[in-house]
């Protein structure tokens, strides 16, 4: 049986490359398809992961993200007819699914956003079965959707790289920091849909200007930045020079994280990462997130702000107090539900029902 996987995120390119092995244990075929963006190809290839690139990042305009869309679906067109697989796997690619849908090809989804309404429209009503944390269950249903396509369980899927870490200081090595004596700031994914309004609302390249000029000045530690486009990455170098740490190539992130004085992100996955394992995170990404707010309430120490720019002081707040919030959550993290095991049983479902 040939499994067909898209990634097309880090936080996918980690899932899929923990997805691929746990496959390929099972004697199945797999081929991982991908695009050019972020740090997607280090994640692949520092893991020994074979893949497939096929594309690059829309950009910001609707015209450039739909041309790019419909230039992937052509050449996805091809390798899914070269392939033949017998199942699709993807975090909701609107590009793959259409493709595999197109083709006949029973289609498993993986999501956690019940909030991202275009990309949901043109995926879920197309799946064979949803896989979904628990905890948004009750977010999915207010958008409309219900039946038993979705299969839910007890955890994030981070859980699935973070369940068995051992951390490892050779990372810290590399960019000389010190353990604890560092922050991780990731800039928030402002070229994203689900960011145009609140983009409105800055010119810079990232809105985390304010946020390193504080952590330079009164925190006075050092910064490991990760931006997600150029023009961050640019902005940020010509801005503050030597002062700030950007990784060129991609790292065993999660060391990093473990290690932090903190980690602040625009996005979530860095945060639900690092409260996983026990670091204090922030994530200021602009919407209430479910997957944050379970893990809060089970006392992971994550916090999230939806208003960077008025609630400034309730940052550096948090991060004066950060070390206070460290935690030891290993006994926890072993109560949440690894969602792997599950996504490799409904692949094997699926392959009964259409085999």
């Amino acid at each position: 049986m040939f499994i067909w996987l898209e990634a097309l995120t880090a936080k996918q390119a980690l899932l899929m490359s923990y997805l691929y092995e746990s496959l390929t244990r099972q004697n199945l075929d797999v081929v991982i398809t991908t695009r050019q963006y972020d740090y997607i190809i280090g994640i692949f290839k520092n893991r020994n992961i074979p893949f497939i690139i096929v594309g690059k990042y829309g950009g910001e305009t609707l015209k450039e993200k739909l041309q790019q869309s419909l230039q992937r679906q052509i050449r996805l067109l091809d390798i899914a007819i070269k392939h033949k697989p017998d199942i699709h796997i993807s975090f909701v690619s609107p590009d793959s699914t259409r493709v595999a849908f197109g083709l006949g090809i029973p289609t498993i989804l993986l999501t956690d956003t019940p909030h991202s309404t275009y990309v949901n429209k043109l995926t879920i009503p197309l799946a064979n079965c949803v896989i979904a944390p628990l905890c948004t269950k009750e977010s999915w249903e207010k958008y409309g959707y219900k039946g038993d396509v979705f299969r839910f369980f007890k955890g994030v899927f981070e859980v699935a790289w973070t369940a068995k870490f051992k951390p490892n200081k050779s990372e810290l090595e590399q960019l000389d920091l010190e353990e604890y004596n560092y922050i991780i700031l990731r800039t928030e994914e402002k070229k994203a849909s689900y960011y145009s309004s609140y983009a409105s609302r800055y010119s810079e390249p990232t809105f985390t200007v304010k946020l390193l000029d504080y952590i330079i000045e009164k925190l006075k530690m050092n910064i490991v930045f990760f931006p997600r486009y150029k023009e961050q990455r640019d902005y940020v170098s010509s801005r503050y020079g030597e002062k700030v740490i950007i990784p060129k190539e991609s790292l065993f992130l999660q060391h990093l994280e473990y290690y932090a004085y903190s980690v602040i992100t625009g996005g979530s996955t860095l945060a639900v990462e690092s409260a996983l394992l026990g670091t204090p995170s922030i994530t200021l990404f602009p919407r209430k997130l479910e997957t944050v707010s379970w893990l809060k309430s089970l006392n992971f120490p994550i916090f999230q702000i939806t208003d960077p720019f008025n609630s400034f002081q309730d940052i550096t707040r948090l991060l004066r107090k950060a070390e206070e919030y460290r935690k030891n959550t290993s006994k926890t993290l072993k109560n949440l539900e690894d969602p792997i095991p599950l996504i490799v049983k409904e692949v094997l479902n699926l392959s009964n029902i259409h085999g």
